[in-house]
């Protein structure tokens, strides 16, 4: 779960609120649409409703096999996208 948090703490670092505080492995945020296909290149996360006009609400999933290297690969993306 460790990993969840990390993912948690960066996605908020990075100004993405959180839709729900969840305590698992499953982490929810908003994400702004024109954030969603750059993102999606780099991490996988599922559409956690519909997409809406300007946000929508998806779902990061950590398992037995996410890395460390997972999450600088996240962290590395995000800046990038945020940046641009």
């Amino acid at each position: 779960m460790d990993f969840a948090i990390q993912i948690r703490q960066l996605m908020q670092k990075t100004g993405y609120p959180l839709f729900i505080a969840s305590p698992t492995n499953q982490q929810f945020f908003t994400l702004p649409n024109d954030d969603m296909d750059p993102l999606h290149q780099h991490a996988s996360f599922e559409l956690w409703g519909p997409r809406g006009e300007t946000t929508t609400t998806v779902r990061f999933v950590t398992s037995w096999a996410t890395t460390a290297e997972d999450i600088q690969t996240l962290a590395h993306a995000l800046k990038e996208i945020r940046q641009a």
